[in-house]
């Protein structure tokens, strides 16, 4: 099951599966952050195996520049989730070349459960009500 702050959004997985993604996109004044979370837990990361296909969907879907984008997949317990940042090689709008790394440092994971829960002590830009998809 997705986390609860993000948002159900139906993709097509790399076999051609429908498949709904948990989705929060915040945007912020230099970055913009994309939330995602598998509708179930693996052994090994949903999303990274399908992270081009998926990325190339939201593209078309959402106000997305990959130029400003950070995509933070959320894993495990829903109270105190896993970050994990995703990185790609851009080429155009197309991303290639997917690679993640856990979010190690407390406060780097402290900033984004705050974003993740809409405190009041995000940036202004973060407070911003959260988009819709459909």
């Amino acid at each position: 099951m997705p986390h609860p702050a993000v948002d159900p959004l139906t993709l097509t997985n790399r076999l051609g599966q429908p498949v709904t993604l948990g989705v929060k996109l915040l945007r912020g004044e230099h970055r913009d952050t994309l939330f995602v979370s598998a509708p179930r837990q693996q052994a090994s990361s949903f999303f990274g195996k399908n992270a081009e296909p998926f990325l190339a969907q939201l593209l078309k879907r959402l106000p997305l520049n990959p130029a400003r984008l950070s995509v933070i997949e959320l894993r495990g317990d829903q109270d105190r989730p896993e970050f994990w940042r995703w990185r790609f090689e851009w080429v155009g709008r197309s991303p290639m070349a997917p690679r993640s790394e856990q979010v190690a440092s407390e406060g780097s994971r402290s900033a984004l459960q705050s974003m993740l829960d809409g405190d009041a002590s995000e940036s202004k830009a973060a407070r911003e009500p959260r988009a819709r998809y459909g």
